[in-house]
C-alpha cells in the first residue's frame, strides 16, 4: 500500500524541481508562454513564491500576461533597499551601439504598426525587409555585399539578445519577440528615430 505521506514528499520534490527550473531559466533570459509551455505554468502554480524569491536577491520579476512574457529586472537602490546599500547587479546592463538600437526601434515600429492593423499576435519579418529598412538610414554605398553582411551580423545580435527569434527551416523569417514592448513604448519609437537620424547626420557631417 502507497504511504500517503511519501506521495506527498514526492510531489512537493517534484514542484520544488520545477519552481528552480523556471528560476533558472528566468536568470538566463526571458520565460515565453508560447515557448516554454510548461515553465510557463510552473511560473503562474508558484508566481509568488518566485517572485518573492526574486525581491530577496534585488531582482523584480515582470510578468505581462497579456503579451505572454516574464523577464527580471534589476531594482533600483529606492525599491531593493531605499538607497541604504549598493546590491551587486545580478542583470548586466547592456550598452546598445547605434547600429542595434536603430534595429530595435525599427522593430518595434513595425510591431506598432502591426498591433494596429492586424489580429494574429505573432509578427513576422523578413530579412529583407529589415535590410531595407536599415538601408535608410546609411549613405550609399559601392560595397553592397559587405554592408548587407554588417547588417546580417546586426540581426544575429538583435537575435542574441532575446528581441528576434528565426524560424525552424527559414533562414530568412524571423519572429518579433513582443517582449520588445517592455524596452521601448509607443510613445518613444518617432522620437527615438529622429533622435538616431539626426545623430548619424552628424557623424557623418563631422
Amino acid at each position: 500500500m502507497t504511504d500517503p505521506n511519501e506521495i506527498k514528499t514526492n510531489l512537493t520534490a517534484k514542484q520544488q524541481q520545477e519552481k528552480s527550473a523556471v528560476q533558472i531559466k528566468l536568470l538566463k533570459g526571458p520565460v515565453y508562454r508560447a515557448k516554454h509551455k510548461d515553465l510557463w505554468l510552473w511560473l503562474e502554480r508558484d508566481l509568488f513564491q518566485i517572485r518573492e524569491y526574486f525581491q530577496q536577491i534585488g531582482l523584480s520579476l515582470l510578468l505581462d500576461d497579456a503579451e505572454g512574457y516574464a523577464f527580471l529586472k534589476q531594482q533600483s537602490l529606492d525599491e531593493a533597499n531605499e538607497g541604504e546599500q549598493d546590491i551587486p547587479r545580478l542583470i548586466t546592463r547592456r550598452s546598445l551601439s547605434f547600429s542595434q538600437t536603430l534595429l530595435m526601434v525599427l522593430l518595434r515600429k513595425r510591431l506598432a504598426e502591426h498591433d494596429s492593423e492586424d489580429s494574429s499576435p505573432r509578427l513576422i519579418v523578413e530579412r529583407h525587409d529589415m535590410h531595407q529598412w536599415l538601408t535608410g538610414f546609411y549613405p550609399v554605398v559601392s560595397n553592397e555585399v559587405k554592408q548587407k553582411k554588417e547588417f546580417d551580423a546586426l540581426i544575429k545580435k538583435i537575435a542574441e539578445m532575446g528581441f528576434l527569434s528565426q524560424l525552424p527551416n527559414h533562414q530568412d523569417e524571423f519572429e518579433v519577440q513582443r517582449i520588445l514592448k517592455a524596452v521601448i513604448n509607443a510613445e518613444q519609437i518617432s522620437e527615438l528615430i529622429d533622435m538616431l537620424a539626426s545623430q548619424h547626420n552628424q557623424e557623418e557631417q563631422a
